[in-house]
């Protein structure tokens, strides 16, 4: 079924009240997933919520958290955001950064022990529209490694996004926003919840075969996502472990406590002053003449356009806008449910979606 994005906004919107966030809180973060969901990636959209919901509930997921500001190092900032919602904290820590980007050209930023961060392409739009390049590196830990490196049977990271965007008009053009194994978790979320196969190469059962049963790993973590690239993006994934993990952070998935549902992100992030460069129309003029030059090849027997980082979730935007957003029945249940166990009225909240198709 395909619901508009108002009405999936504005149910995001209560259940989040309902978990404690006030106004602004809830905003924030039903804005982050609904435009997960409208860029296509419902691994990061509303079907977050239930697991928000169980965090809370746990007390590993804390409403209106008031992050702590350590001192600044340089052009060095850390924050901790001491188990708050990761969407408003990583927005109020690139603020942080940016002011001190401003005053020497760059930033290093190290967000620690934040509640899920969800899709971090949004942060390179976020320092994009401020006129600042950006890249960000997020580890997750909290639970067991879901991601074989490469070569193994067992798992050893996690699912470890890089994002980086570069500012043209006010926009992140290209943005690239990756997971470093071959799929996120959430889209085998989803898989499982449609009750639909996986493509083959997306996951290994615990013998190290490839399956596409998204059952045993979703349900019970038995198996491990892939790598992407087979030793390349293991090694990407290594990297952003450390960076955010053992740098910026302070637990590895190595290190870090297993908590039963508990999901906790460390983000790396480099905040950088265009215009410390050059003049921010020349290098808008620079990077659109690349940008153009790669347009304009001529695409392979298998493609029939040639897109760019991030031309692939503005379409999609556009049409799910137009159209609608698919949530499967699964998922409404289990939104519907999480509701329910905050006193919320879930008929009358599943009533409120507007359906399209």
């Amino acid at each position: 079924m395909k619901y508009s994005a108002e009405s999936l906004e504005q149910v995001a919107h209560k259940i989040l009240q309902g978990f404690g966030c006030d106004h602004c809180e809830a905003t924030i973060v039903a804005d982050h997933l609904i435009r997960a969901n409208l860029a296509g990636h419902d691994s990061h959209g509303i079907g977050m919520l239930p697991m928000y919901g169980q965090q809370v509930e746990d007390g590993n997921l804390i409403p209106n958290q008031t992050p702590e500001f350590l001192p600044a190092a340089g052009a060095i900032r850390i924050v901790d955001a001491r188990r708050g919602f990761g969407h408003r904290m990583a927005l109020l820590a690139l603020d942080h950064a940016i002011e001190a980007a401003k005053e020497h050209n760059v930033a290093v930023l190290g967000l620690r022990n934040s509640g899920h961060v969800s899709r971090a392409g949004n942060y390179s739009e976020y320092c994009a529209s401020h006129g600042f390049v950006s890249m960000h590196f997020v580890n997750v830990w909290g639970h067991a490694p879901v991601v074989a490196p490469y070569g193994s049977c067992d798992p050893g990271f996690s699912t470890n996004p890089i994002s980086i965007g570069i500012p043209v008009g006010g926009d992140a053009k290209p943005m690239l926003d990756m997971a470093t194994s071959t799929v996120a978790l959430g889209k085998v979320r989803v898989a499982h919840n449609k009750g639909e196969p996986v493509p083959i190469g997306w996951i290994i059962d615990d013998a190290g075969n490839p399956t596409t049963d998204p059952s045993p790993i979703w349900s019970r973590r038995e198996g491990a996502l892939t790598a992407f690239g087979l030793h390349k993006g293991s090694g990407l994934g290594l990297f952003v472990e450390l960076l955010a993990g053992a740098l910026a952070g302070k637990e590895t998935v190595a290190t870090g406590n297993h908590i039963p549902r508990g999901v906790f992100n460390n983000m790396f992030s480099i905040v950088i002053n265009p215009q410390g460069f050059d003049d921010q129309a020349a290098i808008e003029a620079r990077v659109m003449e690349f940008y153009d030059s790669i347009k304009g090849g001529k695409p392979d027997a298998h493609t029939d356009e040639i897109l760019m980082p991030g031309e692939p979730e503005v379409r999609n935007a556009a049409e799910r806008t137009a159209n609608g957003i698919e949530v499967d029945d699964e998922t409404i249940s289990q939104l519907m449910l999480i509701a329910g166990q905050y006193n919320l009225e879930a008929p009358s909240l599943q009533a409120s979606l507007v359906t399209l198709s």
